[in-house]
């Protein structure tokens, strides 16, 4: 207390106090948003195809790095208002999406892209400046005409590489991590999620994946394949490797349409991650005209049978009063996806941990939730109990050996039951390979 106040308070005075001046809109180059209350800072949600600094850490963002601000305390007609802004200043809308009582929304003007939602259940809404995109989010959906007589039955693969198991046991040869899956759509293109480890990026293994992509295919030896979408879930080695392999191996034989891939900044996670930045590199010289989006939280989009959605990215985790983030476990940075494919309700949560399935289960009830095949979180590590009492899967895949999943399990000291991960008096088989 300054001794003029505490003169006052002598006499019953109370001083006069200034109210602290509200956050200003820090996101520049955008129209402000105009209600709620704004994050004291700006959030980076990293680039895209681009490269960031390789050896050297940089304070300054890269030029394509695509900046977030939270606004709290938003209300449904205040998104609406925020709407007729964007329109007003010249932008169009090109995408919206409502998920239970969710609410969202792109719109862009001279590729400038802006993409922002509120979540209902928090009144929190999120502004994203996407500076990284090579294609708009009215542009991502594919569903063409084929010959019908020539179409295949979709389905979902799980590669093998195989694991370190019994019939594996050398640690310098074989990993415990490592996912791959491959959807296969009627057209014969096939969407790619993921890839494996290093110790499984072996010429045999790309030879064999390239040999599986043939055999779902149907086509002959050294017909091209197309990839109608590789999709990331997050930035971890074993989730990446296997498929650069594959492609400075084939790339002269494989078409890659569309990429998306949501990876922090290094400026935020302050870690160089040398597999996203090779990715990053073959992409961009093999498939210079790639259409690349930076997915985001609940964009929906249709490659032939296959209706996807995203429930889950980075910026859910991110805390809307400042702008920091308080994830210690960079799998708590998985994209979430889920997947319509042939009447089938398919969830990849990638290796999400606590964090996402807290958030998951703030943002969406079991009608979002619940689904017919689940992909086990981390390798199925993670007993996230309470986020699949909600999904409850009739299948389960699993990424992982058996082998591997008991002794990781009880080397973890984690309390798994394998019930958590399948329907009652069923357990998750090991099928590598398989098809669902």
């Amino acid at each position: 207390m300054s001794i003029v106040a505490a003169f006052l308070s002598l006499f019953g005075i109370a001083p006069k106090t200034t109210a602290p001046a509200p956050p200003p809109w820090l996101l520049s180059g955008v129209p402000e948003f105009g209600a709620g209350v704004y994050s004291t800072a700006l959030y980076n949600t990293g680039t895209g195809l681009d490269h960031e600094m390789a050896f050297v850490y940089d304070t300054d963002p890269h030029p394509t790095d695509s900046f977030m601000q939270l606004v709290r305390e938003t209300t449904a007609e205040d998104l609406a208002a925020y709407c007729s802004t964007l329109s007003q200043s010249g932008y169009t809308q090109s995408f919206r999406n409502t998920i239970e009582n969710n609410e969202y929304y792109a719109y862009s003007k001279k590729g400038s892209s802006i993409y922002f939602y509120r979540n209902g259940n928090t009144g929190e809404t999120r502004v994203i400046h996407d500076c990284c995109n090579t294609v708009s989010y009215s542009d991502v959906s594919s569903v063409t005409p084929y010959n019908t007589e020539d179409a295949v039955h979709p389905g979902v693969y799980q590669f093998s590489y195989p694991y370190l198991d019994e019939a594996h046991p050398d640690e310098a040869l074989y990993a415990k991590n490592g996912m791959m899956y491959i959807i296969l759509l009627s057209d014969k293109r096939v969407i790619v999620i993921d890839g494996g480890e290093k110790k499984q990026s072996t010429d045999r293994n790309a030879a064999e994946l390239w040999k599986l992509l043939h055999k779902i295919t149907g086509k002959e030896e050294n017909e091209p394949i197309t990839v109608a979408l590789w999709y990331g879930t997050h930035a971890h080695g074993d989730h990446t490797q296997l498929f650069y392999k594959l492609l400075c191996e084939y790339h002269k034989k494989i078409t890659v349409e569309r990429a998306m891939f949501n990876y922090q900044s290094v400026n935020v996670i302050k870690n160089k991650l040398i597999n996203v930045e090779i990715l990053r590199w073959a992409l961009k010289k093999f498939y210079p005209d790639l259409h690349y989006l930076k997915q985001r939280s609940g964009f929906r989009f249709q490659l032939q049978d296959a209706v996807c959605e995203v429930l889950y990215t980075q910026e859910d985790a991110i805390n809307a009063a400042d702008a920091s983030w308080n994830v210690t476990n960079l799998n708590d940075f998985s994209a979430v996806l889920k997947v319509t494919l042939n009447g089938k309700t398919f969830l990849f949560p990638g290796d999400s941990n606590r964090i996402v399935a807290k958030r998951l289960l703030k943002n969406y009830s079991a009608a979002t939730l619940k689904i017919d095949v689940l992909q086990a979180a981390h390798h199925v590590y993670n007993d996230l109990e309470e986020l699949y009492a909600v999904v409850q899967p009739t299948y389960v895949m699993c990424p992982q050996s058996m082998l591997m999943y008991g002794k990781e399990a009880s080397n973890r000291k984690q309390e798994i039951d394998r019930q958590h991960y399948t329907i009652p008096n069923q357990r998750p088989k090991d099928k590598h390979c398989g098809k669902i």
